[in-house]
């Protein structure tokens, strides 16, 4: 049982807002509704809350550009991580076409992100729901190949990035169990303390596994032009979409 997540829930359709509502509830989590974008933030903002899952087509708002407004949940989504960048986010749609630019937030480097098709079970909404909150990335393999989408990523790293993320991608199997959570949710901009919380031990203790982190990573000897959290960043994203399929 989650231990009383507060989760902020937006869907224009009242009844499948209800739907999930009450799913999310049984699970544990504190829900907070909304249909509409705006209200949307000013939720966030109030409840603090830390997740949302959203549909993404609730309608426009007058704040929200026309090249979006046919996705406007993603628009929100972005929104959202610019003020709350540790917020998981669960995007859903009826449509496999329309997560083009979920991608483009994946190859921008975002954390924390997920997008499922409609109509899946609802034990995978809530897998992914978990995953978001551990920083994680998703993504439906009905919208794109996750393993493409990661050799997309390894081809797009600079010359100098290319031996620190491979190094990283060599040896994060080294770290324990622990040290993963800990580089997955520090990759996801958590905070020390956030992370302290999620994981239900001291900041002290945090900041003891992120150092046997970037050293057991090899990130201790990057060059003072390459940030150790960017080249992390680059290698969780690759991980997790080189894990979305067997």
């Amino acid at each position: 049982m989650t231990p009383s997540i507060p989760v902020l829930l937006v869907d224009d359709n009242t009844f499948n807002r209800e739907g999930l509502r009450l799913y999310l509830q049984r699970e544990g989590f504190v829900v907070f509704e909304a249909g509409d974008q705006q209200s949307a933030l000013d939720l966030a903002q109030r409840a603090n809350v830390q997740a949302a899952v959203i549909d993404i087509s609730i309608p426009p708002d007058a704040t929200t550009p026309s090249r979006v407004q046919h996705n406007c949940g993603i628009h929100l989504a972005g929104q959202l991580k610019l003020t709350q960048p540790a917020l998981g986010i669960v995007l859903f749609s009826a449509y496999e076409d329309r997560g083009g630019e979920v991608l483009d937030m994946i190859r921008s480097g975002v954390r924390g992100l997920a997008y499922k098709l409609k109509g899946c079970a609802p034990a995978a909404l809530l897998e992914a729901l978990h995953e978001v909150l551990a920083g994680r990335v998703l993504i439906d393999p009905e919208v794109t190949n996750p393993r493409s989408l990661a050799e997309e990523l390894i081809a797009r790293l600079k010359a100098e990035e290319r031996p620190w993320v491979d190094g990283i991608l060599q040896r994060f199997m080294q770290l324990s169990p622990r040290e993963q959570e800990v580089a997955y949710r520090l990759a996801a901009a958590h905070t020390t303390e956030g992370i302290a919380n999620d994981l239900s031990v001291a900041p002290r203790t945090v900041e003891h596994h992120i150092g046997h982190v970037y050293e057991k990573l090899g990130l201790r000897e990057a060059p003072a032009p390459l940030s150790r959290w960017v080249l992390l960043t680059k290698a969780c994203m690759i991980l997790d979409l080189r894990n979305e399929q067997s």
